[in-house]
């Protein structure tokens, strides 16, 4: 056995970090959805959704560090990152199937008190979300040519039009508000609040991810593997964001 095979094999990657954000992400954070709209406790529901949020945030952070500052990393991350979106394919797949199931047995599609939704709103905000990924993959060839300015400046501006789509879906969940559909009136209200806040949440994630390798990048010291990782992320959220926007609103 070569010695390079004893270096990759001779030993185990362990870290807390991924179990904090699984349990934050499927145990607590689904039970607070569930103790509010099925239990109606909104007590124990904010409290499972702050124990929930925090270990996200804390294991997603912890997570990240310890490979974001590391140029000579053993490329492990994009392979576990494919692992991850699979997994999110399979977990949505089964949003859709309920969607799908709910739509197909209901004898009128939208049901009774569903507004009329304007499609221009979310179609300006998807489309601007898909911008990022133009301007993440030259951050990524920025990277490749050593220069660590014109990659942190992208990846600064990959998130600032994130942070626009996430304040245009807010507008536009407060505009729906206001017009009483909330997300409790019907299938379609169900329907549309949970696609989009599933989408907003990874949304949310992904743009933790590219704040968080700002500091790294502006020394130069940013891991090539983890840049590679979170630019397949960002094009994950975004394409999850066309099928949401497929699905919802043009169904």
């Amino acid at each position: 056995m070569s010695e390079d095979i004893k270096h990759y094999t001779a030993h185990w990657h362990t870290s807390p970090y991924p179990m904090l954000v699984g349990f934050g992400t499927a145990f607590f954070l689904p039970w607070a959805f569930m103790f509010n709209y099925v239990y109606d406790n909104g007590l124990v529901a904010v409290i499972f959704l702050a124990i929930g949020a925090l270990l996200t945030i804390y294991g997603g952070l912890g997570w990240a560090s310890q490979t974001i500052g590391v140029i000579k990393d053993e490329d492990w991350s994009p392979p576990a990152m494919l692992m991850f979106i699979g997994t999110e394919i399979m977990t949505i797949g089964a949003v859709l199937a309920g969607y799908w199931t709910a739509r197909l047995g209901s004898p009128v599609w939208p049901p009774e008190g569903t507004p009329d939704i304007a499609v221009s709103g979310p179609v300006i905000a998807t489309l601007i979300l898909l911008v990022s990924s133009i301007t993440i993959g030259l951050a990524r060839k920025k990277q490749l040519q050593d220069d660590a300015a014109g990659f942190t400046r992208l990846v600064l501006l990959s998130a600032a039009i994130w942070i626009v789509f996430m304040w245009l879906t807010i507008s536009g969940w407060n505009s729906l508000l206001a017009q009483g559909f909330e997300i409790s009136t019907n299938a379609a209200s169900t329907a549309l609040y949970g696609l989009t806040g599933i989408h907003f949440a990874h949304v949310l994630i992904g743009l933790l991810l590219m704040l968080t390798c700002v500091p790294s990048a502006m020394k130069g010291k940013l891991s090539y593997s983890y840049a590679r990782s979170m630019t397949m992320y960002v094009h994950f959220v975004n394409v999850l964001g066309l099928w949401v926007l497929l699905q919802v609103y043009f169904m």
